[in-house]
């Protein structure tokens, strides 16, 4: 017993920190906001309430429309990227995570310079307007964030098929079509379901989407919680909300889970084949497809570069930087834009301080005791069920008034944005980990090493491109993040997309299109560093 409690201390800190920091104060919101609601028949009428219903309806429909969309575009891009190796091969499967690293509003911005009034794409093709606006353009915004993953989970399905299996139905005669069918399609089945669910979370989640490509018409569960809490004042209703949708959304969250850790485990050696392009039509669509996925990914953010330097309303090459460093752009946000900047820069590396600090111990604990991994997947996936919104309004509810009020709020933008970088912290330190071997770590306990003390020594120095890989990642996420730290900052802690949104919100188009810029350029430099030395990063 104390030797499995000795072995489980390593996990500690990291529980409390995500009780501490994200279940306590979620429970406390919901608790209380149904202790308010009036009992049983106070919560059925705010549930009842039609625009609550609509929220939902609009999370169910823009979630599933998503889901089904992203997985059939997302879908032959990951078999062809899991299954086949042709030169480049790494460098696009790095590419395929800029999306996920983007800052949300970046990704409205991009749809709306393509497909809105005046935009790129509709000034050649009036047709597509459709896409610009309302429901439609929320979709495509989602899908830009979503595809990618899908191919990235489907490649690592494809990956793990049994060689030896599909090697057997082939020797038996079975066309091309029934090894498929009876040996490596069934994982890149399971990779798409997983990326499925993830996408409909996502997208039936989402809140800058439906904020500014549709309004309240469009508002999701997400965005309708925001508005009962800081439009509305009703925080009451606003808890009871919240608490239904973590339960209306567990299922799929738990879907997404267990199809992961089957991901996780492979049924046999990993191959990947040379491209057989001369008489097979279905690689050459598969590559097709592909490229049309990376195509559009590219199109985007050339459209949001190319906005900086010919920026919405005209204007010459680099005025749209003038105005984001002018005086005027610096009273409409309250504070400056080099310190929304500073600012930025300083919660995004606290918080994957945090979260590297934290996820070093809880991969040694993992690497003792494998089994104890997807326990510990589900608690800090958890915030991430919760929403950037709900946790923002536990950490203001609970911890703003202990901490001292409006002063404190850049703890809690820190505190937010290691919650929601925890699980990818730890799963990009724990990859590289779990394919070490023991020796180096046996022979420093053979010496009178602490098994921990061991692990320091002999395992975390070879796995320094999986350190450097989770601060990164964890910090690229804090450099975008919007929802949460919309909901918890002050003028004085503003950062540069909590600027972006305002000066949107103020119709200051031209300094926007010069801040989504700014954005995307941190955010490419952050993925090429990311990429140095050939690191993966693995969802």
């Amino acid at each position: 017993m104390r030797t499995v409690a000795r072995d489980a201390l390593p996990v500690l800190p990291i529980v409390v920190f995500v009780v501490l920091f994200a279940l306590l104060p979620v429970a406390v919101v919901f608790v209380t906001a149904l202790g308010n609601a009036g009992g049983w028949s106070g919560v059925t009428s705010i549930l009842g309430s039609p625009l609550n219903q609509r929220a939902l309806e609009n999370s169910l429909v823009q979630g599933g429309l998503s889901a089904g969309l992203a997985v059939a575009f997302g879908y032959p891009a990951g078999v062809f990227v899991g299954r086949y190796t042709w030169p480049g091969r790494e460098v696009v499967r790095s590419l395929l995570l800029v999306p996920f690293l983007l800052p949300s509003l970046i990704v409205v911005l991009g749809v709306e310079d393509l497909f809105g009034a005046g935009g790129w794409v509709v000034g050649s093709l009036p047709g597509l307007a459709v896409v610009g606006q309302g429901l439609p353009a929320i979709v495509a915004a989602n899908l830009v964030f979503n595809v990618p993953l899908v191919v990235l989970l489907t490649a690592a399905g494809t990956e793990g098929a049994s060689v030896e299996l599909e090697e057997t139905v082939r020797t038996l005669g079975g066309a091309p079509a029934r090894a498929y069918w009876d040996a490596w399609g069934r994982p890149t089945w399971v990779g798409a379901a997983a990326g499925g669910f993830l996408t409909f979370l996502f997208s039936a989640l989402s809140f800058a989407p439906p904020l500014l490509l549709c309004g309240p018409r469009c508002y999701t569960v997400e965005a309708r919680i925001w508005s009962l809490d800081q439009i509305l004042l009703s925080p009451n209703e606003a808890g009871v909300l919240a608490a239904a949708m973590v339960v209306i959304f567990l299922l799929p969250a738990l879907g997404y889970l267990v199809l992961v850790r089957r991901l996780a485990r492979p049924t046999g050696t990993r191959v990947r084949r040379p491209l057989p392009w001369s008489g097979s039509p279905v690689v050459v669509a598969l590559a097709v497809e592909t490229a049309t996925v990376l195509l559009a990914v590219v199109a985007l953010l050339g459209a949001v570069l190319a906005r900086t330097l010919l920026p919405t309303g005209g204007g010459s090459e680099g005025s749209a930087w003038d105005l984001l460093f002018g005086p005027a752009t610096a009273q409409r946000l309250g504070v400056t834009v080099p310190t929304t900047i500073l600012n930025t820069f300083v919660f995004a590396t606290a918080a994957a301080g945090i979260a590297v600090v934290l996820a070093v111990p809880a991969a040694y604990a993992v690497l003792r005791r494998p089994a104890r991994g997807p326990t510990l997947g589900l608690v800090l996936f958890v915030p991430l069920l919760l929403s950037p919104v709900v946790l923002a309004l536990s950490l203001a509810t609970f911890w703003r008034p202990l901490l001292g009020g409006s002063g404190s709020v850049w703890v809690l933008v820190i505190v937010s944005q290691a919650v929601l970088a925890l699980p990818f912290a730890l799963q990009s330190l724990g990859l590289p980990l779990s394919s070490l071997t023991a020796a180096g770590r046996e022979s420093a306990q053979s010496l009178g090493a602490s098994r921990f003390a061991a692990f320091l020594d002999a395992d975390l120095p070879r796995v320094r491109g999986g350190l450097t890989t989770a601060a990164l990642f964890a910090f690229a996420l804090g450099l975008g993040e919007f929802t949460a730290t919309y909901f918890l900052v002050t003028p004085r802690f503003t950062t540069v997309p909590v600027a972006l949104y305002g000066l949107i919100g103020a119709r200051q188009f031209a300094a926007a299109d010069a801040a989504a810029g700014l954005l995307l350029l941190l955010s490419v430099a952050v993925f090429l560093a990311l990429t140095v030395g050939g690191r993966r990063v693995e969802l």
